[in-house]
């Protein structure tokens, strides 16, 4: 199962501009300015805060966590890039837990004059509360015990970074929910190097890629239980769709059935020509959900959080929660099946829905 949060709040704190409020962009931003009108140097830093607190209680209280024998729980941060200008081809970006609390506000970074009745590069609040970050740029829990680092290689920057042990820390009390800080990993920020700038998505945006945090579990309700029937094997013409309907809630969970048809073309006394069978596939075989106008990946293929459960000898389903879901878009399952010989992948093939479901409010 994939569970998704949405920002309560987010914002880009700019050390040039310290005391400005850009609460209501739709972008975030990371950048570095080395030269020019904002001095020697200046960086952007983009700050996040999610309530984590009732998933991270209703999975706890289903006895679901991080160990391998209780759903294998992970949380990942994704972020989706707008623009890159001038960026590095190999750079990394670290996520941080703040320390401190902070207010959104109202504030755009075209402001003209600046506004300042939200938290900013000097201040948690605003200019007039007068609360500071010590440090200024926001105050983090820096301990490698929280720390997330993402890595990129001649890549697009869409961030999708490991932030479990950050999560379960706030669930547990360790440390408090603040939020998440972004920023250039160590010298990438601090030295007088060109790095260029990274533009993301904000809450505010008015399309689907907004930030979230995504909980990917596997859950024991969903279990593939029932180990009786065939199985498909490497030579079979198959064919796999789900059973749905036209639309869903964009804040349901909704089960939905897998029919998989083996097809048997040869002429034969056992059955006429084109007849039919149900098999069951194999234990390892996952589904990803496909944004239908834009071909990308919204939930993508995971052995724990998106494998196909097997109700019977022959009977498939999935579960999915449609709030990770766009509302009045329209979407595509792909089904992705491994051949095994013995405990090694021989083949893997992918089949995609015939038919697609839309997502509405």
């Amino acid at each position: 199962m994939i569970k998704t949060l949405y920002p309560i709040r987010d914002t880009t704190l700019y050390q040039a501009s310290e005391s400005a409020n850009t609460s209501k962009d739709e972008i975030l931003e990371i950048s570095k300015y080395v030269s020019g009108s904002f001095g020697p140097l200046a960086v952007t830093r983009p700050i996040l805060q999610f309530n984590t607190t009732p998933l991270s209680a209703s999975l706890s209280a289903q006895g679901i966590n991080t160990s391998t024998t209780s759903g294998s729980l992970k949380y990942f941060l994704k972020l989706f890039i707008s623009k890159e200008e001038d960026i590095q081809r190999d750079y990394s970006l670290v996520v941080h837990p703040l320390q401190r609390a902070w207010e959104g506000g109202t504030g755009r970074s075209t402001s003209t004059p600046i506004v300042t009745d939200g938290c900013s590069w000097k201040y948690t609040d605003s200019e007039t509360a007068g609360t500071e970050w010590v440090p200024a740029g926001g105050r983090v829990f820096d301990s490698a015990a929280y720390s997330s680092v993402q890595t990129f290689t001649d890549v697009q920057g869409d961030i999708e970074v490991d932030v479990t042990n950050t999560v379960e820390g706030w669930h547990t009390g360790a440390i408090t929910n603040y939020g998440l800080l972004i920023k250039r990993s160590g010298s990438q920020e601090t030295d007088s190097s060109i790095q260029g700038s990274l533009y993301y998505y904000s809450s505010n945006t008015n399309t689907i890629y907004s930030p979230r945090i995504e909980a990917r579990y596997d859950d024991a309700s969903h279990a593939f239980t029932v180990t009786s029937g065939s199985t498909i094997t490497i030579t079979d013409e198959i064919d796999i769709q789900p059973r749905l309907r036209p639309e869903y809630k964009q804040n349901s969970q909704e089960r939905i059935a897998i029919i998989t048809t083996q097809k048997n073309g040869a002429r034969t006394q056992a059955g006429s020509v084109g007849s039919t069978f149900r098999s069951s596939l194999p234990q390892s075989s996952s589904y990803a959900i496909i944004d239908n106008a834009t071909g990308e990946y919204v939930y993508k293929h995971d052995q724990h959080a998106t494998y196909i459960a097997r109700t019977g000898a022959s009977e498939h389903c999935i579960d999915i929660d449609m709030n990770g879901l766009f509302p009045e878009r329209y979407y595509a399952i792909e089904f992705k099946v491994n051949h095994y010989s013995g405990t090694n992948v021989i083949a893997t093939r992918y089949y995609k829905s015939n038919t697609v479901f839309k997502v509405v409010r």
